[in-house]
């Protein structure tokens, strides 16, 4: 699998950690299990960029932190890209401050959440959400 990062340098400088982030997504797809070939796309984004692609995509017209577009089975065609995550860059930073941790923590949390939405999880109900903050916190754990 090959992670391409697009627009690094909307991070903080502290959080652009190229190897690290890759590692984040390469990771949570060891983790599942996960062995076939193709292409992540990890885009930060902007606060405008990401509320316009949380407005039109999701009906959502609130500030998001990440946003994981999977591609469909015929545009997984071997080497093709497996899927597009699009990741707040104005977000982690309001939230990491929230919880305390470093900018850093919060994207690689966030690369992870949005590898295992391409990976199929979805946290659309409680239930959900806690089983897969339990596994993105885990993978990362995992990385120390």
């Amino acid at each position: 699998m090959t992670v391409n990062l697009f627009h690094i340098s909307r991070l903080p400088a502290c959080a652009r950690k190229p190897g690290l982030i890759k590692k984040a997504c390469l990771r949570a797809l060891r983790a599942e299990k996960y062995r076939a070939s193709g292409e992540i796309n990890i885009i930060f984004q902007n606060r405008k960029g990401m509320l316009a692609l949380n407005k039109r995509f999701l009906s959502h017209n609130c500030d998001t932190d990440v946003i994981a577009f999977p591609y469909s089975e015929e545009e997984r065609a071997q080497d093709s890209p497996f899927g597009d995550i699009y990741i707040s860059a104005y977000q982690t930073g309001k939230q990491a401050a929230a919880l305390g941790h470093p900018v850093l923590k919060e994207i690689l949390t966030l690369i992870i959440h949005g590898t295992l939405h391409l990976l199929g999880y979805r946290d659309d109900t409680p239930r959900r959400q806690a089983a897969m903050f339990k596994r993105q916190d885990k993978i990362l754990s995992d990385m120390k």
